[in-house]
């Protein structure tokens, strides 16, 4: 039986064509490389698990998971598959694995996870993931799967009060080398964390059931954040392929750092010569993600109105549903709130000059608030083209800005 071949380049473009191929492949086994392309930064990390997780539900039976010889033969090579979002994902999501044709044991390969769970649990946050980045996960039927971090007792509803996440944020964001209060007023990051707290609050309510209300078996769910340091825009440019809205925040970054005029930002065709290849300084892009892998925003709104699946929402109303929720950010779990500290939110969104990205369902989305006329939350088409996407597993934000 042929394979599905995750691509090693992990940026939103490369993951759709992929996804693509995984919705039309019911039943094939899934090879994936033992690291991505850039670290899976830029929310590519976050996206890859939602794409796993789209290859387990739309699987019956066995899922397996195909890796390199060396993830077998070396200890160190399993760790470093296991230490990242996608890694985790794929060894939880799988029930059998192979190492070039020859069984490796599951629960052998899980025990590399473990320590970064521990991690998780004890809020050892440089522990949780390889590299400039931290992770809180829940992996749903797991003994720590309700985190002390995010939940004040261990069971669904009871995620802890906005007053710990105001805490806990700027904690993960102080093992990136990144301090909360230099780049942010008290006032914004107070509502920055509002945002994230809601976030979550979706993600525990709907992440872990299907539009029926049944509770999956495997499901995942959690807070990411994480430091790419940019030296190459040029190449990156290259790699986002039809992301244009990624690669318009990418060029302007680039431009910003050459002291160039902003006007320039939009021609990154102009981006490709040789003295350009390299920065005076590398761009530094923190980026916040909250995930869930259930069955998408549009689809959990519109369960009550007798919506079953994504072939009962024409894609009209699923943006129109989408876009409610970041307009009015109305939930299924009303928060008075965050709909007073809406204005807050977008003005630190704006004090950043934020890149956010949400993909859910059947859509890609995106706002820049480094632009001018930003007046309100109103995420728009990801992908100009008008590039039909498949349906992906639950729900990913990411907040990316840069600081310095």
């Amino acid at each position: 039986m042929s394979v599905l071949q995750f691509p090693s380049n992990a940026l939103p473009h490369s993951l759709e064509d992929f996804l693509h191929e995984v919705r039309n492949a019911s039943g094939r086994p899934l090879r994936m490389p033992i690291q991505l392309r850039w670290g899976g930064g830029l929310g590519g990390a976050i996206h890859a698990v939602q794409v796993v997780a789209s290859w387990a539900q739309q699987n019956s039976g066995d899922l397996s998971l195909r890796l390199p010889a060396a993830f077998s033969d070396q200890e160190n090579t399993r760790e470093r598959f296991a230490s990242t979002l996608p890694g985790m994902a794929a060894l939880y999501f799988a029930n059998s694995i192979q190492c070039d044709g020859v069984i490796f044991n599951r629960y052998k390969a899980l025990e590399v996870v473990a320590p970064r769970v521990t991690a998780m649990q004890t809020e050892t946050f440089r522990d949780t993931l390889r590299g400039q980045g931290a992770a809180l996960c829940c992996f749903s039927g797991a003994r720590n799967e309700f985190l002390t971090s995010l939940y004040a007792y261990p069971e669904p509803g009871r995620v802890r009060e906005i007053s710990d996440f105001r805490v806990l944020l700027p904690r993960m964001l102080n093992q990136l080398g990144v301090r909360a209060s230099v780049f942010l007023k008290e006032g914004q990051l107070d509502y920055l964390c509002g945002l994230v707290y809601q976030l979550f609050l979706n993600a525990d309510e709907h992440g872990s059931y299907d539009a029926d209300g049944n509770r999956y078996e495997h499901a995942m769910r959690g807070i990411a954040v994480r430091m790419t340091a940019v030296h190459d825009v040029p190449s990156l440019v290259k790699y986002a392929g039809e992301d244009t809205s990624l690669r318009a925040f990418l060029v302007k970054q680039a431009y910003l750092t050459k002291d160039k005029s902003h006007k320039t930002a939009e021609k990154d065709k102009g981006l490709t010569t040789a003295e350009d290849e390299k920065l005076p300084n590398p761009i530094h892009l923190v980026e916040i993600s909250v995930f869930d892998t259930g069955p998408g925003l549009a689809l959990r709104w519109m369960v009550d109105r007798g919506r079953r699946g994504y072939t009962d929402i024409s894609p009209e109303e699923e943006l129109e549903a989408v876009q409610s929720c970041f307009q009015k950010h109305s939930t299924t779990k009303a928060s008075q709130y965050f709909g007073l500290g809406l204005p807050m939110a977008l003005m630190a969104m704006k004090h950043l000059n934020a890149f956010m990205t949400l993909r859910t369902g059947r859509l890609s989305l995106y706002q820049d608030f480094s632009k001018s006329d930003t007046v309100e939350f109103k995420p728009t088409n990801r992908f100009t083209k008008a590039k039909k996407l498949a349906e992906i597993a639950g729900t990913g934000y990411t907040i990316c800005f840069r600081v310095k």
